[in-house]
């Protein structure tokens, strides 16, 4: 009986131990799983228009080459198995990326699986899609119609890109927009980060975050402004000559401007008033300049 016992626990001691220095990683179930390859793929460029990445976890990177082709590319500390590489499918004009085989589970130690896209130097995309558990986007030198970033822990950033929208969200952690040229609507999203934007020009501007500072540095006056944090400060950065009406609201902090505003009741005006801000937060400090 002392023999049984003492092997139940030795047992149990090997499983508790395996379990506290190894993670169980288990990837979303997707459709359409039997039309995806396993492993790095390289395609013509003039065959993709979108790209839509689900990455469960690790860092997302996609820029430009010389080359006039689409490449993925997966790197990892540890040696793979089939159903745990990167998975592709092209579907009809959209390359399809996955973590790994849909459904698939597998033990990771320390593990890093980080994914490179790469595509030509003139492609211009259609869509540019991300969703990940916890991974850190990094999108470079892109230009599409739209850029869409969805992650729940992980930071974004995005570096001389130009898209007509944007729309970036992560549950925890920052959100970086460095926009080139002309956008329709540029909006970012935080439970808990900092969000930066710097954009030449956006007809419509949101920034929101439950608790973490805003900066927005506009080259251009958006026709609507709207930033709003919990608890953190806020700063806009405008125009010298930009012409708006802010609605300012800060429950516990300060609000300054640089800018000649004139107070009308709850409103700042610059010039004619004619674009719209607005502009609040529950406990942080607000300036304009």
């Amino acid at each position: 009986m002392k023999k049984t016992v003492l092997s139940f626990i030795l047992i149990l001691s090997a499983v508790l131990t395996f379990s506290l220095t190894s993670c169980v990683m288990v990837s979303d179930s997707y459709s359409d799983a039997d039309k995806y390859s396993a492993g790095a793929c390289e395609l013509e460029g003039s065959k993709v228009k979108s790209l839509s990445i689900n990455w469960s976890t690790g860092k997302v990177s996609v820029s430009r080459h010389d080359l006039d082709t689409v490449t993925v590319t997966e790197t990892c500390k540890n040696d793979l198995e089939e159903d745990q590489q990167v998975h592709t499918w092209l579907d009809g004009d959209t390359l399809r990326i996955q973590y790994c085989k849909s459904g698939q589970s597998f033990f990771f130690k320390m593990a890093d699986k980080n994914l490179e896209v790469k595509i030509p130097m003139d492609m211009e995309l259609e869509k540019l899609s991300i969703n990940g558990s916890s991974s850190d986007p990094l999108i470079e030198d892109i230009t599409a119609d739209c850029i869409s970033v969805n992650v729940s822990s992980g930071d974004i950033k995005t570096t001389g890109c130009s898209a007509d929208t944007y729309d970036i969200s992560s549950s925890s952690g920052t959100i970086s927009i460095d926009h080139k040229g002309s956008a329709s609507s540029i909006n970012a999203s935080s439970s808990s980060g900092e969000i930066e934007i710097n954009a030449e020009h956006a007809d419509f501007v949101k920034a929101s975050t439950s608790s973490g500072d805003i900066t927005l540095d506009l080259s251009d006056m958006p026709a609507e402004t709207v930033a709003a944090s919990s608890s953190g400060d806020i700063r806009l950065n405008v125009p010298e000559n930009a012409e708006f009406t802010a609605r300012v609201s800060t429950s516990s902090g300060d609000f300054d401007s640089s800018l000649a505003l004139a107070k009308d009741g709850g409103r700042y005006i610059s010039g004619s008033g004619s674009n719209s801000v607005d502009i609040s937060t529950s406990s942080g400090d607000i300036r304009i300049s």
